[in-house]
């Protein structure tokens, strides 16, 4: 009788099917700012054997956690081998910059469009619009999950957070920064100032009280009641339209 285990077998079915499969050059840094910067021009685009992985990684990182994942744990809870992971990624870490970049991309693309829409429609419509869209991604499970996951592993890697606020919560206000330079306002603040308050005033309680588990993510609906006050209140204190 062979002494050989069933699962051996098709470990090494596994590695020999690996080992066959063509080997593909990742030229792309592998930095947050690199795997952004270079998705974001074109440049890189992950593969869909790459794509795989990283669906599988953002997954186990957001059940887990950044320290209490592990590639072995990963690999064998998906079923996508440790030879496939480390054929793109070299370390956990480097996987995990991965995601956060892949996610960072989907959140300026998003500014992008916001900042090509909102310059062209009134100003009380620009900001509903600019705050419905922010308040329904940040405040979903996913992307509360993904925020605790960047400021966790902040403590350790800097650059990570320093790259999300970048593109996160910096362009957001240079977007709102834009509006209302586009629309000619006279105001005694200056607009990255009033950026700063409209941010804070559309989003603090929402955050606050989803970060807290004191509600669930709003509706469309409570999304849009509470932008309309927030938004008419915010014009009336700050806005003087020329």
């Amino acid at each position: 009788m062979s002494s050989v285990r069933p699962e051996a077998g098709v470990e090494e079915t596994m590695r020999r099917r690996e080992s066959a499969e063509p080997r593909e050059e990742i030229s792309a840094p592998r930095t947050v700012a690199g795997i952004v910067r270079s998705f974001s021009e074109g440049r890189a685009k992950p593969r869909a054997k790459e794509q795989e992985v990283l669906d599988v990684a953002t997954a186990y990182f957001l059940k887990h956690g950044y320290q209490g994942a592990s590639i072995n744990a990963m690999a064998r809870s998906s079923g996508i081998s440790k030879e496939s992971i480390y054929r793109y990624f070299s370390s956990k870490k480097q996987l995990f910059e991965a995601v956060i970049g892949r996610e960072l991309i989907e959140y300026q693309k998003t500014v992008e469009r916001l900042d090509a829409a909102s310059k062209t429609i009134e100003l009380r419509d620009a900001l509903l619009m600019i705050a419905e869209t922010v308040l329904g991604v940040i405040t979903t499970e996913r992307t509360l999950a993904l925020r605790r996951l960047v400021f966790e592993e902040a403590t350790r890697s800097p650059d990570v957070g320093q790259h999300y606020f970048r593109i996160g919560p910096e362009q957001g206000l240079g977007v709102i920064e834009r509006v209302f330079a586009a629309h000619g306002l006279k105001t005694e603040l200056p607009f990255t100032v009033l950026s700063r308050h409209f941010l804070a005033l559309i989003s603090w309680k929402l955050m606050l009280e989803r970060e807290c588990a004191v509600s669930d993510a709003p509706t469309k609906a409570e999304i849009r009641q509470w932008v309309e006050s927030v938004v008419d209140d915010y014009i009336k204190a700050f806005l003087r339209p020329s």
